[in-house]
């Protein structure tokens, strides 16, 4: 192994093989973090030219009969699952798969043998969701028609790719295999000087030196850093009225650029904060979920990944996927602030823009609401549910919130409605911008699940057409947005206890909803008079999991012998005519 960067292509060349050892966890990348990747490097590709490398970071490993892989091992693993759906388009991957012996998993024979049979296009008896899904959503990519206008598109990238997709080796002593305690002190270090900890701190310290108002620049960066509350807090005795005027106060403020009024309004509650000389602040240690779902934090996104955004917006670097993975002190390191006041004061600027415009978490544990502060009656409540229905479909906060915390930042808003209407304009015409032919929209061939939160959320909007009933409309009009990931099959899989479908009846659209894990496994194969029995038990208490599945049980009459193939195609047809129709406005 030498200094050069390697690529698949080199990879190959040099018939380099890998393990991943037993204590290194498998892959884990969420669906958000695999299409974040891909729409990078299609943009790459684009602006930097076919021919130009990709860095996607580092593998760490140690020679032990080919290498065993220390750190990078997503890396190499999304890089595998990328050519199990590339190959179809450039058949060098199949060189770099190597019939999956290039990668293999110490110990873990299911794994090893599930992604052998991917690899050979082979049935799987054994499933790795997370790879299942990571594949799914490349393929779904791939297919997309908005992405690729033809196979010759498809083909150049999947080359491009191929050449130049870049790791940089980092080849550790043999001593560290045999010396777990040596490993040990490799990753501590990597921690202690790594990935998020402490580096908005150390920024924190970096951005006040040789600054003569420290104090005022502590008291903001404190104002914000404060994830778990918002910056200005409601009073008992504050009406709502009087308190959404603070906020539209402190926006038109910072608008005006009296960012000093922001900062003396709220002083009273920084009067206990740090606000000391940099020589006298002590490190600390923060642990932040880079995930967007932690439940100690009140806003979607932790006060790094705010911090990251608003260096991206303020430096216009236009970040997506790579960017976002960046250390903050790297990124630092190559983009200068120049006005360093005037960088604290467009921070507290978007943090306002996020409390007051962005939904928040409410709940302790597991979240069951989600809050908007602007605006009031119905268009709040859409721009409510629109906001969580991006957020829990996984869509990468730098692709929905930054566009508009920009055009908040720009154009002042005058209603709920209009706040809306600027979410639905981002959505429709650049994230999801066009619906996919009903026959690709199965569970054999990957639907991609944003479809099924999508319809939930034009159904709960538009519940007076699709739930007649008022009864029905009161259960729908309280649905709320959850993190939900399994497909449901209604008519199940198995199908002993029901009458016989054929595999495309059962794997079509119109049979599928999507619910909780722990709901999918409770429902496994169980008959339909089963699974209609706990529907009708989530609607007496008002907790759908699914408003597609809420309306297939209304559609089946609620009788179990009512969910017919007939019935299925019609409910399958109005649904996806919803669908189409969420795109005219």
């Amino acid at each position: 192994m030498n200094k050069h960067r390697y690529t698949p292509e080199r990879i190959v060349k040099e018939d380099l093989t890998f393990s991943i050892p037993l204590y290194q966890r498998l892959f884990t990348w969420e669906d958000s973090q695999v299409e974040g990747l891909l729409y990078d490097l299609k943009r790459h590709f684009e602006n930097n030219g076919e021919e130009s490398p990709y860095y996607i970071g580092m593998l760490s490993c140690i020679a032990n009969n080919g290498y065993d892989l220390i750190d990078g091992q997503q890396r190499l693993t999304v890089t595998t699952l990328m050519g199990i759906v590339l190959k179809k388009y450039a058949k060098e991957w199949n060189d770099f798969l190597k019939d999956g012996e290039r990668l293999n998993f110490t110990a873990r024979s299911h794994d090893k043998e599930y992604l052998r049979q991917k690899i050979k296009g082979e049935k799987t008896e054994i499933i790795n969701e997370k790879m299942e899904n990571g594949i799914r959503c490349i393929s779904n990519f791939m297919e997309r028609s908005g992405n690729f206008s033809s196979d010759d598109e498809r083909e150049s990238y999947a080359r491009n790719v191929y050449k130049n997709l870049s790791f940089f080796f980092s080849e550790l002593p043999s001593y560290y295999a045999s010396h777990p305690s040596s490993l040990n002190k490799y990753f501590e270090a990597m921690n202690i000087t790594g990935k998020g900890l402490e580096q908005h701190e150390i920024l924190k310290v970096e951005l006040l030196k040789g600054q003569n108002n420290q104090e005022h620049l502590t008291r903001i960066w404190n104002l914000v850093a404060d994830m778990s509350r918002p910056i200005i807090r409601k009073s008992q005795d504050e009406t709502e009225e009087e308190y959404l005027k603070k906020y539209e106060t402190a926006i038109n403020s910072c608008r005006n650029k009296a960012f000093d009024a922001v900062v003396d309004s709220n002083k009273k509650q920084l009067d206990n904060e740090d606000n000391t000389e940099i020589g006298a602040i002590e490190p600390e240690r923060h642990t932040f979920n880079h995930d967007n779902n932690d439940d100690s934090d009140r806003a979607l996104i932790s006060f790094p990944e705010l911090l990251m955004m608003v260096y991206d917006i303020y430096c216009d670097l236009n970040g997506s996927y790579s960017f976002y993975r960046e250390e903050l002190l790297n990124v630092y390191k190559e983009h200068k602030i120049d006005d360093i006041p005037d960088f604290n004061h467009q921070l507290l600027f978007y943090r306002l823009l996020l409390d007051y415009y962005i939904i928040h978490k409410e709940g302790e544990g597991t979240v069951n609401k989600y809050t908007l502060t602007f605006g009031e009656g119905t268009a709040r409540k859409q721009v409510e549910q629109y906001q969580s229905m991006l957020y829990v479909a996984q869509t990468p906060f730098y692709n929905w919130i930054k566009p508009i915390l920009i055009k908040l930042h720009n154009e002042r808003v005058d209603s709920s409605e209009t706040l809306l209407k600027w979410l639905k304009d981002i959505d429709d015409n650049k994230l999801h911008k066009e619906l996919k032919a009903l026959d690709d929209m199965t569970y054999d061939k990957g639907i991609d699940r944003y479809w099924f939160w999508r319809l939930d959320y034009y159904l709960w909007e538009r519940r007076e057409e699709y739930f007649p009933d008022k009864a029905d409309q009161e259960i729908v009009s309280t649905y709320t947005f959850h993190t939900n990931r399994s497909i449901e099959h209604l008519h199940p899989q198995h199908q002993t206890n029901n009458t016989e479908w054929s595999e495309a009846d059962i794997h079509s659209f119109g049979n599928l909803a999507m619910i909780s894990q722990s709901f999918n496994s409770e429902q496994s194969d169980d008959p339909v008079q089963v699974k209609f029995a706990r529907i009708a038990e989530q609607a007496s208490t008002r907790s759908l999991q699914s408003l597609k599945l809420f309306r297939m049980y209304l559609d089946a009459k609620k009788n179990p012998e009512g969910w017919t193939q007939k019935v299925k195609n019609e409910h399958q047809k109005e649904m996806y005519d919803l669908l189409k129709q969420s795109y005219i406005r």
